[in-house]
C-alpha cells in the first residue's frame, strides 16, 4: 500500500456488485448477497436512500473539510473542528486500520461506499432533503472515507467530544495567526447523561427455556449516532438482523439464529486528561517526575471559505505532551503554570468492525464470548447477550486505561477530596496528574493494545436467570447479584446508582410493578415490552403516598402557602391532584409533569442518597432498594418538600404548563410537520422508558434539529422544560425483544424515529404512532415471514 487513496482506488476497482433488496413495513431492507462486497454494496445502497447527507457530513468532518465549505464558523467552530481532527491524524489511522483489516471487511467497507456512491448517481441532488439540496460538500465517497467515520465512532465517548479543543489550543505567548480566542465555557462533554437499558433472560427465566434479550438503547432522534434497521444475509455465511449506526456496515444491535444481544453506553472511562505543571518561563515544558519534558508540535493546514467567497488556507502550531494532544480546556485554557493534554483508549482501536461481523456470525454464547476476547475491539458499551441455549452473560469490554493500584487509589482519594477532579468527573472526564509518573497507564503483556486493560481483568458475569445494565457502572449487573472490584477507570464501585438503574433492577428481576407472565412467573417475548414501556416511576413509588400527606397537612395546618423570592405560591389542590395520579407516565397521566418538577428541585445528590429528599440513605448492600422513605419535615424553618413544590408550580406556570395537564399534552415530538405525544420519563423519575428534550449526545453534525420553544431558566438543563411542554429530541430509538423457541428467534420491535432523515419520506415519521401506541411489529427474520409482509418490495441493486 503506497497511500490511503491508492489503497481506496484498489478497494473501488474491486469489481462489479450485485445485492437483492426486499423491503417490509416501515421501509426496512434485508439485503441478500452472495458475498462480502455485494452485501456491502447493498447494505450501502439501502442506507444511502435513507441516509445520504448524513453518511457524507460525517465524512466531511472527519476528512477535515468543513471550513473549506461553511467558513470557520461561528466562534471558529469549523476551523477549530478540522484541525482537531487532523490533529488526532484520522487519514492516517483510517489508512493504517484499513491495512489492518481481513479481507472480508475490506470487502465489505468498499462494497458499502460503492452502494453508498451508486444511489447517489442513480437519483442525484433532486433526492436529497432541502437543508442539503445545493450543498457543495455533497458528492461521492471512498472506503477510506468510511474507515476515518469509524475511526470517529470508536472515539465517541472520547476525543471526538475534545476535537474542538484540540484545535483551539496554543500556549501562553503564541503567534497572533496561532493564537485561538479564549476557550468555551461549555462542558468538556455536552452531556453526561447518556442513557440505554439492556436487559438478557437466561432459561431458568424464560417461557421457552432460551435466551430472551430485551435491547432498549437511548440514541439520539436527530444527527449523527442514529440508528437504521436492517436484515443482512449471505446464504450459508451469514444472516443477521438488526440496528446498525448510519454509515457503519453489519449489525451493532440485533440477533442471529442463534444469540441476540444488546449493548449500553458504559460509565467507565475512555480517556484520561492529565494535568501539566509548566516549567517557569516556557509554556511548552513540564514537569515530569525529577525531570522535564518538551512538548512537540506540528503545523496543520486547513482551506477556510472567507466571507468573500475566497477559499484560503490557515496553517495552526499545534502541541502535544508525551501522553497527547494539548486541550484548550474550558473555563481553564491554557495556562503559564498549568496546562491539560490527553490520552484516548480507543484512539488506535481498529478492531471494531472485525469485533461487529464476529459477533453478527456467533453460533452462540461460547463463539460470542470468544469473539470478544479475540478481538477486544467495543470501544464504549456494556454487553447483555442471551442464547438459544438458555444462557445470559454481562460484560463491560470497553477499552479501559489500566491504572496501578497506588494510582487507583489516589485517583478515588481525589474524586472525594478535590472539588475540580470531581466536577471534571461528572462530565465523565478522570483527571490525573501527568507530571507525576505513577499516573501513566501500565503496559500488560496480555492486554490487546498497551495501556490497556486485559480482556481477563474486565467485569462480566454469566448466569441462567437475567442480566441487565441501564448506564451504571458494572458492579450491578443483576438484580440480587454484584460484581466485585475492578479497575478504578470502569467506573465507581458501590456508589449510588441511578432511579432508572433501580426501576431496570426490579423489572429484569421480576419484583417491578410488571412481572412476567409464562409459566411459574417466566418471562415471554411481550412480557419483556410490557415491562420497558411500562412507564412506571419508581420515585413515585417510594415517595408518592407521603408527599400527598405533606401537602395535606399543610393545607390542614394553613401553611399551603410558600413564598419563593417574595413571590407566594399557593400549593392548594396539589395533593388532591398526586393523590389521583397513578403514578405513571402515560399519554393520559395527570399529576406526572407536577411530579417531575418537584423531583428536579432537589440536586442529583439529595435524589441519590439520605437528606432533604430521603429519610433513608443509599445502602451499598442494597442498593435496589435505597434510598427510600420521604425525609421528616424540619422542627424548624421552611420545609424544603414544599419548597421544592412551590419551585415546581412556578416553572410549570412559568412555562405556561398547567398544572393538571396530560402528560401527552405537553410531551411530543416534532418531525416531519407533524407533533406527536409521546409518553415516558426521565432519568430521575426512575422510569425505564426515556423520552427527553435533553441528554443526547453533543450535536457535531449540519443536519437541522427541530426548532425549540423558548427555554425556561434553571428548569430546561434539568428536565428540558422549554415553553409550552417537553420537546423530545433524545430517548428510546431502536426497541427490540427477541425470545429464542424451539424454532429459532421470535422478535418484535420498533425503530421509534423512523428509517429515513429526510422529512419528505413516508418512513420519516411512520413509526412514531405506533410507539405512542405501544404497537411493536414482528421482526421478520424467515424467507416465509418476509414473504407475508403486506408492504413488501424489491428491487436488484448493482454496480
Amino acid at each position: 500500500m503506497s497511500s490511503a487513496s491508492s489503497w481506496a482506488a484498489e478497494v473501488v476497482a474491486g469489481g462489479r456488485h450485485e445485492a437483492e433488496i426486499t423491503w417490509t413495513t416501515h421501509g426496512v431492507p434485508h439485503v441478500v448477497a452472495d458475498d462480502f462486497a455485494g452485501l456491502g454494496f447493498g447494505q450501502g445502497w439501502a442506507c444511502a436512500r435513507d441516509h445520504f447527507a448524513g453518511i457524507v457530513d460525517h465524512v466531511v468532518k472527519v476528512r477535515s473539510e468543513r471550513a473549506r465549505h461553511l467558513g470557520a464558523g461561528e466562534g471558529d467552530k469549523h476551523l477549530h473542528s478540522d484541525l482537531g481532527y487532523l490533529a488526532l491524524d484520522v487519514r492516517r489511522r483510517a489508512a493504517d486500520a484499513a491495512a489492518r483489516q481481513p479481507a472480508e471487511i475490506v470487502d465489505m467497507v468498499g462494497g458499502y461506499a460503492a452502494g453508498v456512491n451508486a444511489w447517489f448517481a442513480e437519483h442525484g441532488r433532486d433526492a436529497l432533503p432541502a437543508w442539503c439540496r445545493d450543498a457543495s460538500w455533497i458528492g461521492p465517497i471512498e472506503p477510506l472515507d468510511l474507515f476515518g467515520v469509524y475511526v470517529d465512532l470508536a472515539i465517541i465517548a472520547s476525543g471526538r467530544n475534545l476535537v474542538e479543543y484540540i484545535g483551539s489550543a496554543a500556549p501562553p505567548g503564541a503567534d497572533e495567526h496561532e493564537a485561538p480566542p479564549p476557550p468555551p465555557p461549555e462542558p468538556l462533554v455536552a452531556d453526561p447523561g447518556l442513557a440505554s437499558n439492556g436487559w438478557a433472560f437466561g432459561g431458568d427465566a424464560t417461557a421457552t427455556g432460551r435466551g430472551l434479550v430485551m435491547a432498549n438503547p437511548h440514541f439520539p432522534w436527530w444527527g449523527e449516532g442514529r440508528f437504521w434497521e436492517c436484515h443482512l444475509r449471505i446464504p450459508g455465511a451469514l444472516d443477521v438482523y438488526g440496528a446498525s449506526l448510519v454509515g457503519v456496515p453489519f449489525v451493532q444491535i440485533g440477533f442471529n439464529q442463534h444469540v441476540a444481544w444488546t449493548h449500553t453506553f458504559s460509565r467507565g472511562s475512555r480517556f484520561t486528561v492529565y494535568k501539566l505543571d509548566l516549567t517557569a518561563g516556557d509554556a511548552t515544558r513540564y514537569r515530569y517526575g525529577d525531570d522535564e519534558r518538551t512538548m512537540a508540535s506540528r503545523s496543520h493546514t486547513v482551506d477556510v471559505l472567507g466571507a468573500d467567497g475566497e477559499v484560503r488556507s490557515v496553517t495552526r502550531r499545534l502541541w502535544s505532551s508525551h501522553n497527547g494532544p494539548m486541550l484548550n480546556l474550558p473555563l481553564v485554557g491554557w495556562g503559564d503554570t498549568t496546562a491539560f493534554s490527553y490520552r484516548d483508549a480507543n484512539i488506535d482501536n481498529d478492531r471494531f468492525m472485525g469485533q461487529v461481523l464476529a459477533m453478527n456470525r456467533a453460533g452462540g454464547m461460547d463463539d460470542l464470548q470468544a469473539a470478544v476476547a479475540e478481538h477486544q475491539g467495543l470501544p464504549w458499551v456494556n454487553t447483555m447477550a442471551a442464547d438459544d441455549t438458555g444462557r445470559c452473560w454481562y460484560i463491560d469490554a470497553s477499552s479501559t486505561p489500566k491504572l496501578s493500584d497506588d494510582a487507583q487509589d489516589r485517583f478515588e482519594a481525589a474524586l472525594d477530596g478535590d472539588l475540580f477532579t470531581a466536577m471534571l468527573y461528572e462530565m465523565r472526564v478522570a483527571l490525573l496528574d501527568g507530571s507525576d509518573p505513577t499516573f501513566e497507564w501500565l503496559d500488560d503483556p496480555a492486554a490487546v493494545e498497551p495501556g490497556l486493560t486485559p480482556y481477563d481483568e474486565l467485569p462480566q458475569l454469566e448466569r441462567r436467570d437475567h442480566v441487565f445494565n441501564a448506564n451504571d457502572p458494572y458492579w450491578l449487573p443483576h438484580a440480587t447479584e454484584q460484581i466485585g472490584r475492578h479497575q478504578a477507570l470502569c467506573g465507581r464501585y458501590r456508589r449510588p446508582v441511578s432511579p432508572r438503574t433501580r426501576m431496570n433492577a426490579r423489572l429484569a428481576g421480576g419484583t417491578g410493578p410488571v412481572t412476567p407472565t409464562g409459566p411459574g412467573g417466566t418471562w415471554t417475548r411481550d412480557d419483556a415490552v410490557a415491562a420497558v414501556l411500562g412507564n412506571h416511576s419508581l420515585m413515585a413509588e417510594l415517595v408518592q403516598e407521603a408527599l400527598v400527606e405533606r401537602l395535606r397537612a399543610a393545607e390542614v395546618a394553613g401553611q399551603a402557602t410558600v413564598t419563593l423570592d417574595g413571590e407566594d405560591v399557593d400549593l392548594t389542590g396539589t395533593a388532591d391532584l398526586l393523590a389521583a395520579w397513578d403514578g405513571r407516565y402515560e399519554l393520559d397521566s395527570v399529576g406526572a409533569v407536577v411530579f417531575r418538577e418537584w423531583l428536579a428541585s432537589f440536586t442529583p445528590a439529595e435524589l441519590a442518597d439520605a437528606g432533604t429528599l430521603f429519610a433513608i440513605g443509599f445502602d451499598p448492600a442494597a442498593p435496589v432498594v435505597t434510598p427510600h422513605s420521604l425525609a421528616p419535615a424540619p422542627d424548624e424553618g421552611p420545609d424544603p418538600v414544599l419548597a421544592a413544590m412551590a419551585r415546581a408550580l412556578r416553572a410549570l406556570t412559568d412555562a405556561g404548563v398547567a398544572a393538571d395537564a396530560a402528560l401527552g399534552a405537553v410531551q411530543y415530538v416534532e418531525r416531519g410537520g407533524r407533533r406527536v405525544p409521546l409518553h415516558g420519563g426521565f432519568e430521575c423519575e426512575g422510569i425505564a422508558n426515556v423520552i427527553a428534550p435533553i441528554g443526547t449526545l453533543a450535536r457535531a453534525d449540519l443536519e437541522p434539529g427541530p426548532a425549540m420553544p423558548p427555554a425556561v431558566p434553571g428548569r430546561t438543563e434539568r428536565t428540558g422544560l422549554h415553553q409550552g411542554g417537553y420537546p423530545a429530541v433524545y430517548g428510546v430509538s431502536f426497541l427490540m425483544s427477541c425470545a429464542f423457541g424451539d424454532d429459532g428467534p421470535d422478535a418484535v420491535g420498533l425503530l421509534v424515529y423512523g428509517q429515513s432523515g429526510d422529512p419528505a419520506s413516508p418512513h420519516h415519521t411512520d413509526q412514531l404512532d405506533d410507539f405512542a401506541a405501544k404497537r411493536l411489529r414482528p421482526l421478520r427474520f424467515t424467507d416465509e415471514a418476509i414473504a407475508a409482509d403486506p408492504d413488501r418490495s424489491h428491487r436488484t441493486v448493482s454496480g
